[in-house]
């Protein structure tokens, strides 16, 4: 009789004793996000239990690991946090060990595993680069024509346009930097989208466009100076000239009356000279009071505002308008 006490309640203690860990025995899964992450973010993965979880007395010991990445939190519990750097492309397979008493718990489901679809960190790209000196302005107009194309069909990137100085050409970056502006106001592109910089003067100047994605760096441009909007003239300076003929914006700024106006902003004392080669002195008249009526709506002073005439022979090839700055003294 004893004995058989003994045993009924053994085998209840044993029932028991085992039953508060039997849930762990139930197939499990670990669920990764289905989307496609991006490197460098972090991820949470969560071990799933078809019969619940409990923490009780013979709970297993849960071990992560990863193909690539590191765990930022939570080894050793039912989910963690995971950091995919960098350097982690294409996929990260992501396992989950249950480690458990043999005796106890023999023939149980004791690993799982998942992946993480990766894309690359992005990284800023190089479109194209060419010769910063020279005289082909056709040539840069043309290459900036596909940026344009290539920046409207990636419509969250920016871009960047790196003009290094030439070594043998002191003004070519300069020079190369109007072109490519004028060409901007040309084709009416959103400037906001693209930053030009000046680079350190080279043996064989160059140009570079680069593309820069969403959550990229830009890349490094050694002695990175930005390309002013307006620069205050210091010597007597032919700004731009309207001719018949020719590439426009080639040989110096687009004849433009605000760019021009925002230029002899820049100090007080500067004095529009206006040189207008017409036929006659009727023509001549006309044109100049189109010009000065512009430029006073734009808020040049009439009295920093001085025409002359040039007289050219009747032919329209010969008509030119040139609008020159006269810096004080200069």
């Amino acid at each position: 009789m004893i004995r058989a006490l003994f045993l009924f309640l053994f085998f209840a203690a044993s029932s028991a004793t085992f039953g508060q860990g039997a849930h762990y025995t139930y197939p499990f899964s670990i669920s990764c996000p289905d989307e496609l992450m991006t490197a460098g973010q972090p991820v949470t993965v969560v071990a799933m239990f078809e019969g619940g979880h409990r923490g009780e007395r013979y709970a297993p010991i849960y071990n992560w690991s990863l193909s690539q990445g590191t765990i930022m939190s939570g080894q050793g519990t039912t989910s963690i946090t995971v950091e995919i750097g960098r350097e982690n492309i294409g996929q990260v397979i992501v396992t989950l060990d249950r480690v458990f008493n043999e005796a106890h718990f023999p023939d149980v489901q004791r690993s799982a595993n998942c992946t993480l679809a990766v894309a690359p960190w992005p990284e800023a790209r190089m479109f194209d680069e060419f010769r910063t000196a020279g005289n082909n302005c056709e040539e840069g107009f043309a290459r900036l024509d596909s940026f344009f194309v290539e920046l409207n069909n990636n419509p969250v990137d920016t871009g960047l346009i790196a003009v290094y100085g030439d070594a043998g050409d002191k003004r070519a970056a300069r020079r190369r930097a109007t072109q490519l502006r004028n060409h901007f106001k040309y084709r009416n592109f959103d400037l906001n989208r693209i930053r030009m910089v000046f680079g350190r003067s080279r043996e064989n100047g160059t140009t570079q466009f680069w593309m820069i994605p969403p959550g990229a760096e830009a890349p490094m441009i050694e002695a990175e100076v930005p390309v002013p909007e307006i620069e205050r003239p210091t010597e007597t300076t032919l700004y731009a000239a309207e001719y018949t003929d020719g590439v426009g914006g080639c040989n110096g700024n687009i004849f433009d009356l605000a760019a021009y106006a925002a230029v002899l902003k820049t100090d007080t004392a500067n004095v529009a000279r206006i040189v207008i080669g017409q036929s006659s002195q009727a023509k001549y008249r006309r044109k100049a009071n189109e010009i000065i009526a512009e430029l006073r709506r734009l808020g040049i002073p009439r009295a920093k505002i001085v025409t002359v005439y040039k007289y050219v022979r009747p032919n329209r090839m010969l008509e030119m308008t040139e609008l020159w700055i006269v810096p004080p003294k200069g």
